[in-house]
């Protein structure tokens, strides 16, 4: 048996997408979807009535995407469990592609790449994929890395239930914790691009810089815990102060450059996309500062 497991709120617009795309995969064997939802909007009337063979559970109240991934961890049956996010769909060998690789090695866990699932002419959405998934691109050769994000990784059932589930305490960015103790126990983290889910990002201006704000101060947070590259910064207040200015800009050239790289069309035919990256950095910037200046620990 193999479980999906979708955390969800307020995911009317996108809900239906996703499980669609779920429900087609190419996979020849039994899997099952499970979708942890604390939705006030129409979401969970949208999953019972057409798709009744998805098991959903509902909250009454808001809940973090940790808490209701390790909800539904615990009602499924899965020997891997496969988390995808209620904005993303899947490509139809999603499933395929993971399952392959965790048949045939003993990586703990495994997950694929990212492709921007909004309209083609959207520039927000096209900075927010830059500013978010440049170390996910399809174009990526296999191999192990530190961490991949939740909306497209799958773990061995023993090895997630030994380490506990994901942590609260640290979203938005419980999925990086997680994957730390993951690597410090032994166990190890692999990437394959065939297995591929396509994410919807913000599409207003408003919107995104907001979400870059905040994304730089957990980031801070994270790297004042976590032993990564970064956090000498993050821990050093006077330091992260005096380089605050700095980030942003070095930030967009790392993520420029990967782009040109390895996905040259993107800066070739969404050119206003990369204003929009130094735009949406900036906010970035005082966040991380905000997140650095924070007493105490996350």
């Amino acid at each position: 048996m193999i479980s999906v497991v979708i955390p969800s709120y307020n995911s009317e617009k996108t809900i239906a997408r996703c499980l669609l795309s779920l429900k087609t995969q190419t996979l020849d064997e039994e899997y099952e979807i499970i979708v942890a939802d604390s939705s006030h909007d129409r979401t969970p009337q949208i999953i019972r009535e057409r798709f009744p063979e998805v098991r959903l559970i509902h909250f009454e109240k808001k809940t973090d995407p940790g808490s209701a991934r390790n909800a539904g961890v615990k009602l499924s049956k899965g020997e891997i469990i496969c988390f995808i996010d209620s904005d993303c769909e899947a490509a139809p060998d999603w499933l395929d592609q993971l399952v392959a690789v965790h048949r045939h090695y003993t990586y703990e866990a495994i997950g694929g790449a990212v492709e921007n699932g909004n309209e083609q002419d959207n520039n927000v959405a096209w900075a927010g994929y830059m500013a978010e998934f440049r170390e996910f691109l399809p174009q990526y050769p296999p191999g192990e890395r530190e961490h991949i994000p939740t909306c497209n990784i799958s773990y061995k059932r023993q090895v997630f239930e030994k380490l506990g589930g994901f942590n609260p305490r640290y979203y938005p960015q419980e999925d990086l914790e997680f994957n730390y103790r993951l690597r410090q126990s032994g166990g190890k983290i692999f990437f394959i691009p065939s297995a591929k889910i396509y994410h919807n990002h913000r599409s207003e201006l408003h919107s995104f810089l907001q979400h870059q704000k905040r994304v730089g101060q957990i980031t801070a947070r994270m790297l004042r815990i976590l032993p990564l590259e970064g956090s000498a910064i993050a821990r050093n207040r006077l330091l992260a102060t005096m380089a605050a200015p700095l980030l942003p800009a070095v930030k967009w050239w790392r993520t420029v450059h990967v782009f040109r790289r390895w996905r040259a069309d993107v800066i070739r035919n969404h050119s206003g996309a990369l204003f929009i990256l130094a735009l949406g950095l900036i906010p970035w910037g005082v966040g991380f500062l905000k997140g650095a200046w924070e007493a105490g620990d996350v």
